[in-house]
């Protein structure tokens, strides 16, 4: 085995390195068509994306939104207004647990039961059968 091939040999993990690493994004320009900030980097958001970014206040209102933004800011906004919703919908779900928790309680109170109301159901279901079964039988 020569040095040569001994040193390719160590520098193929460098390489491998290398390869597998994506190359730094170029900073957002002010401008869409500099040579820095492409069209392929730029995106117009939509109304519904907008009212993202304004309420995860990206900006102050959507007059002030430029015509082009980064995609990843637009993903960043949506990130966030998922993990709000989320929020919100946990609290949300919390409060009806509770509110279903209260009204259990009282319904218990009351001595209302699922059992009770299963009860009074056949009884009824019977009493009506019976009246059918006495008017089939007098005709």
């Amino acid at each position: 085995m020569n040095i040569n091939s001994v040193l390719k040999i160590k520098r193929l993990p460098n390489l491998m390195k290398r390869l597998m690493c994506t190359p730094p994004a170029a900073g957002p320009s002010s401008t869409p068509n500099s040579a820095s900030g492409s069209l392929q980097q730029r995106y117009r958001p939509s109304n519904f994306q907008k009212t993202i970014l304004v309420w995860t206040k990206k900006y102050k209102s959507k007059e002030e939104i430029p015509q082009f933004v980064s995609a990843e800011l637009i993903e960043r906004s949506r990130s966030e207004a998922r993990i709000k919703i989320s929020n919100i919908l946990i609290a949300l779900t919390a409060l009806a647990s509770f509110g279903a928790i209260l009204a259990g309680k009282a319904a218990a109170k009351r001595g209302e039961s699922v059992h009770q109301m299963n009860l009074d159901w056949h009884k009824q279901y019977e009493e009506e059968q019976k009246k059918k079964e006495a008017v089939e039988i007098t005709k």
